[in-house]
């Protein structure tokens, strides 16, 4: 068999395995209710709404995600560890998966500002899991996208569900990129492919994503960020984000090892960013700094070692239902924890600016934006 024909036959594999890969640790592709989101109203936050669509337009990434001119990807990639593959296909997926969401809201939002604001959104998201895809092609491997779409079954969520989540996970997106950006500048012996050197800048886009849909909370206070029930909400949502991230890194354990990073201590970082930067909007943050939330962590991690294993000696579902109920268990256990409503701790100013082939960025605006919500 040509080469060719290899890489063909591994994309189209690689697309139907993330297709079918419908485990509660896998990204999803997600939907809501457009006519709930037109219900919706952000008139009287207007001059708000126009300055973050300007930060959108402003576009300062145009010309950011281009290969063209950086040598470093002139380089022979066959000796890269495996986990690197599986890195970029879950990124490559959690990319298109918020491409597709905000393409799709920005065709049915009737609010021209709002609209346009998602098309942009979805504009960065596009960009980035089409850099992840060149990327992968980097290491002989694909995912065939429009199949993937196709295959993959997208789960609905109401418009307030979808913003607690999608808020978070872009907050955790900036603290993630950012973070294994600083890392591997102090470390560029263990930065093995050149898209690290991307994440500095990348971050700005996921922040921004951020900041968007917390200006969308906001104007929503009422209906979304007020009362006991929407709290009860934040919160289940918040713990199901972080003990997903958890588990999944869990999983890519190896992945950090291969860039020099403790996966533990990586998410134990993150995690606590996201947690104080959302606090701005939540009003409250979760308690990942007590010992018992690491703990549960740390047991819930086990489990799901202990449940792969089960499963891949063929174990029936009799057999490991009694420990995915124990799951279940320590979610409730972290989820009935007391939430803390004091001055959150700062947001980590980052001392290395973001390097786009060798030229510095200007500051990230994060600050200017949270003086202003």
């Amino acid at each position: 068999m040509s080469s060719a024909a290899s890489v063909v036959h591994d994309t189209k594999a690689d697309t139907k395995a993330a297709a079918k890969d419908s485990g509660l640790l896998t990204p999803r592709f997600y939907m809501t209710d457009f006519k709930k989101m037109n219900a919706l109203r952000f008139d009287h936050m207007e001059d708000e709404f126009k300055a973050m669509h300007k930060r959108f337009a402003d576009d300062p990434n145009k010309h950011f995600f281009k290969r063209d001119d950086d040598g470093d990807f002139d380089r022979d990639f066959s000796e890269l560890p495996t986990v690197f593959k599986d890195f970029l296909i879950r990124g490559c997926i959690g990319e298109f998966s918020g491409a597709l969401l905000y393409n799709k809201i920005a065709e049915k939002v009737d609010d021209p500002i709002l609209s346009d604001t998602y098309r942009l959104m979805a504009r960065d998201e596009g960009r980035h899991s089409g850099f992840i895809r060149l990327a992968m092609r980097d290491i002989n491997a694909d995912l065939d996208l429009q199949m993937l779409q196709s295959e993959k079954e997208p789960v609905y969520m109401h418009p307030k569900l979808i913003m607690y989540t999608t808020y978070l996970s872009e907050v955790i997106g900036y603290f993630r990129y950012i973070n294994i950006y600083d890392h591997l500048q102090k470390h560029p012996d263990q930065r093995y492919h050149p898209i690290f050197k991307y994440f500095g800048g990348w971050c700005q886009d996921e922040l921004k994503h951020g900041d968007f849909i917390g200006l969308q909370l906001i104007a929503q206070r009422d209906k979304y960020l007020a009362g006991g029930v929407n709290r009860q909400l934040m919160k289940f949502f918040a713990w199901a984000v972080y003990v997903t991230m958890w588990l999944r890194d869990l999983k890519a354990k190896e992945f950090y090892a291969s860039i020099g990073m403790d996966w533990r201590a990586y998410d134990l970082k993150v995690l606590r960013e996201t947690n104080n930067y959302a606090q701005r909007i939540y009003g409250f943050r979760v308690d990942l700094d007590s010992p018992k939330t690491v703990e549960i962590f740390d047991r819930m991690a086990d489990r799901l070692l202990k449940m792969d294993e089960l499963e891949a000696a063929g174990a029936s579902k009799v057999k490991i239902a009694p420990m995915k109920a124990a799951q279940t268990m320590d979610y409730l256990r972290l989820f009935k924890m007391k939430v803390l409503t004091d001055t959150p701790p700062p947001i980590p100013d980052f001392p290395t600016p973001p390097v786009v082939k060798g030229e510095k960025t200007t500051a990230s605006p994060r600050h200017q934006h949270l003086a202003t919500v």
